[in-house]
């Protein structure tokens, strides 16, 4: 039985996403970190889990009815933040919506077996990553020094989650999933 390498995250907008990019353009052409790059800006609500092909389509299947009722809220992000050493990001500010939304997502996956290990024991941290991976410790703290004073503020509007798939190489965005709205 075939499996593939999934994980469920939100996406910003385009034009958002666009300016995230740039960011990790900057660094890129900097100091040579691509490890970002394997993936668009995204909030992580499920990491990575393996899933045999033939349970797929029923899980979006099903996701997507659970969505129905989901509305709608708004994300803060603001500035830059750290795992350190390894990994740089922008903040995503606390939001009872996005926790339970992620935490809707997290119950809804233990059906299919797959568990968030609680985001390895560090609770629920939302961020968008801005490097990491082949991110080395002195390339780190360079990097740090540059961002950790920068200003970077914006908000949009969750309408949806998105399933990425890795293709071997990369994440891809698979599958969007539009939320309902019901009443």
């Amino acid at each position: 039985m075939e499996k593939q390498l999934y994980f469920i995250g939100i996406c910003p907008p385009h034009p958002l996403e666009q300016d995230i990019h740039r960011i990790k353009e900057e660094f890129y052409q900097k100091y040579g970190i691509k490890g970002a790059f394997r993936s668009k800006a995204h909030i992580t609500l499920q990491m990575p889990f393996h899933l045999a092909d033939k349970k797929v389509t029923p899980l979006i299947k099903e996701l997507e009815e659970t969505l129905h009722f989901q509305k709608n809220f708004l994300v803060e992000i603001r500035n830059f933040n750290v795992f350190e050493p390894r990994v740089i990001y922008i903040d995503v500010m606390r939001n009872k919506k996005l926790e339970a939304l992620q935490q809707m997502i997290e119950k809804f996956m233990k059906q299919y077996q797959v568990f968030n290990g609680t985001h390895k024991n560090r609770g629920f941290n939302p961020h968008i990553t801005i490097a990491f991976r082949d991110l080395k410790k002195p390339t780190f703290y360079k990097i740090w020094n540059e961002v950790k004073d920068r200003k970077f503020q914006e908000s949009f509007e969750v309408d949806s989650i998105t399933v990425f798939k890795h293709n071997g190489n990369d994440w891809d965005n698979y599958k969007e999933l539009k939320f309902g709205n019901a009443e």
